[in-house]
């Protein structure tokens, strides 16, 4: 779904974290869910258990089950939770600017910065788990909505190339499901935090630099 920048969204047309999964109740809930990220960040969820899960963050399985009824699901509520504050991130910094430039850039950096801990182990796990995958396909597409209006709004004003506006922004997200696939990852020898950064800034000079003379 677009989001129209142009015409003064504000964070209430955000789209959002399911209900249940939008509050913690508590200081301690929240520093649980923050070291849960972490650990399935660094390790995916498919080698560890409720019970290791429990001990390593110091915690019952009661608590871990208050998050979530099962495993699964608590890795879902990590992915959701990641993703969901790389959109709000993204979405926040864009509405700071007026400038196409500097939205754009407000807009992919979040992509960048909560992306470095994710490592190749979370994205193989995230692609290979279905209901993860969904969030990861949904997410891609408000992204590219999002920065298609950005880029229309640029194109308009005359600050960027005269190009596709969806081709462009559908081009940049096919791409960053590529940095997505753990196996490409490996094939060229990058990290997917590496990698975004790179294609970021093949994007962005690619968009902002005026062609060369004849």
């Amino acid at each position: 779904m677009a989001i129209d920048l142009v015409s003064g969204g504000t964070f209430e047309d955000m789209p959002t974290a399911r209900p249940e999964r939008s509050g913690l109740v508590s200081e301690r809930q929240r520093d649980l869910v923050e070291a849960l990220e972490t650990l399935f960040l660094e390790e995916g969820f498919r080698d560890v258990t409720v019970d290791e899960l429990a001990a390593r963050l110091k915690c019952s399985k009661r608590t871990l089950y208050e998050l979530a009824p099962s495993k699964q699901e608590l890795f879902l509520f990590i992915v959701e939770r990641w993703l969901h504050r790389i959109r709000h991130l993204g979405w926040a910094g864009a509405l700071e600017h007026d400038d196409p430039e500097k939205r754009i850039v407000a807009y992919l950096d979040p992509g960048v910065t909560q992306s470095r801990p994710a490592s190749r182990r979370f994205l193989q796990d995230m692609r290979s788990y279905r209901p993860a995958l969904a969030l990861l396909e949904s997410h891609q597409r408000e992204r590219t909505g999002v920065l298609r209006d950005i880029v229309e709004d640029g194109m308009r004003r005359g600050r960027f190339r005269r190009l596709h506006a969806a081709l462009v922004a559908e081009v940049f997200q096919a791409a960053v499901g590529r940095l997505n696939e753990p196996d490409f990852l490996e094939t060229a020898g990058i990290s997917f935090s590496d990698g975004f950064s790179e294609l970021y800034e093949l994007f962005l000079n690619g968009l902002f630099s005026q062609p060369s003379p004849p």
